[in-house]
């Protein structure tokens, strides 16, 4: 079941997380630029960004982009190595 979100005026599937993740830079980019209020509706839930609330528009991205990377099979930590010689 497809599900769309509306992000700032804009129909996005919300299954997929690298569209979620790059629209929702789209609007951190708008508000830190003085852009204002974006509003995200999710189904009957709505949110207003502003300059106020960037920290939790901010964690939300970064959550949406770990979803992306793990959707795309890209390595987001690495192990470091150690050699003893």
């Amino acid at each position: 079941m497809v599900e769309i979100v509306s992000i700032d005026g804009v129909e996005i599937d919300f299954d997929d997380p690298c569209a979620v993740a790059r629209a929702l830079r789209k609007v951190e980019l708008q508000v830190s630029t003085g852009g204002g209020v974006v509003m995200t509706r999710f189904d009957d839930h709505e949110v207003r960004w502003s300059s106020t609330n960037m920290a939790q528009l901010r964690d939300l991205i970064a959550n949406y982009e770990r979803q992306c990377a793990v959707k795309n099979g890209t390595r987001t930590r690495y192990a470091k190595r150690m050699r003893f010689v």
